[in-house]
Formats: structure tokens, C-alpha cells, sequence
């Protein structure tokens, strides 16, 4: 199956559970959500991102938003796929990971999951990638 492009952000408290799923489905996806952000580009982080293309037999238990900038220059939701709770609950369990399908609909609900440019999503959720601070 090919590869789709995604930008995935999830919140820093739930990095650890993305980053285990992904890597348990398959381990080319080891590395995923390294990339802190924030809102003031400073630490501590509130988010991680990942993007690039990724397997399609995993994009699609996550979940999607497609977003249109409106007439106003808003940020307009236009399709929402919840993704698939369950499926990733059944593989979790089949893993050995300890998460609880009410923990990964968490993760889920909380998660930020589109087709668009890594700067672009980043934008439209006001964050910004944290730099570490120059050496003197």
C-alpha cells in the first residue's frame, strides 16, 4: 500500500503513547513526534509533530481533518474522520501495550491529524517549533 503525506500533532502528555503505537505497528515509524512545539517557542513543550509520508495502513486508524481557510481568512473543518479507536485498542492489546481504549479515544480526541503542510497546521494551532538556545 502507498504511503500518504500527513502532519500529525499531539499534545506533549500523550507523546509517549503515539510514539509506542507507532513504533509497535511497525518500526519504521520509530523517530516519529521528535519536533517539540509551543506558542511561545520556548519550552516547556505543549506539543510534538510528525510529518511526511507515512503508511497508509496506519493513517487510516488515526484521526483526520480536512481544513479550508473561508472567505474571512478562518480556519473552516470541512471533513472529520474519527478514526478507529477500536482497531488500534484490538492491536495495542494484541502488542502487549497497556493502553485502554477510553485512553486511546483520549489521545485521539486530542490529537491535531491533517493532510496539510507541517507549517501551515502549525500555524493554524498557534504553535511553533522550539529551538534550543544558541551556545555562546
Amino acid at each position: 500500500m502507498a504511503d500518504t503525506f500527513a502532519t500529525l500533532i499531539v499534545t506533549a502528555a500523550d507523546v509517549f503513547t503515539f510514539r509506542a503505537i507507532a513504533a509497535a505497528f511497525n518500526p519504521i515509524n520509530v523517530g516519529m513526534w521528535t519536533t517539540p512545539l509551543s506558542a511561545s517557542n520556548l519550552d516547556p513543550a505543549t506539543h510534538y509533530i510528525s510529518t511526511g509520508y507515512i503508511p497508509t495502513e496506519f493513517i487510516s486508524m488515526c484521526p483526520i481533518t480536512t481544513w479550508v481557510l473561508n472567505e474571512d481568512g478562518n480556519w473552516v473543518n470541512i471533513d472529520y474522520y474519527p478514526g478507529d479507536a477500536a482497531a488500534v485498542y484490538d492491536f495495542c492489546q494484541q502488542a502487549g501495550l497497556p493502553y485502554t481504549l477510553a485512553e486511546i479515544e483520549g489521545v485521539f480526541s486530542r490529537s491535531d491529524v491533517s493532510h496539510q503542510e507541517p507549517f501551515t497546521a502549525m500555524g493554524r494551532l498557534n504553535l511553533k517549533i522550539i529551538n534550543p538556545p544558541e551556545n555562546i
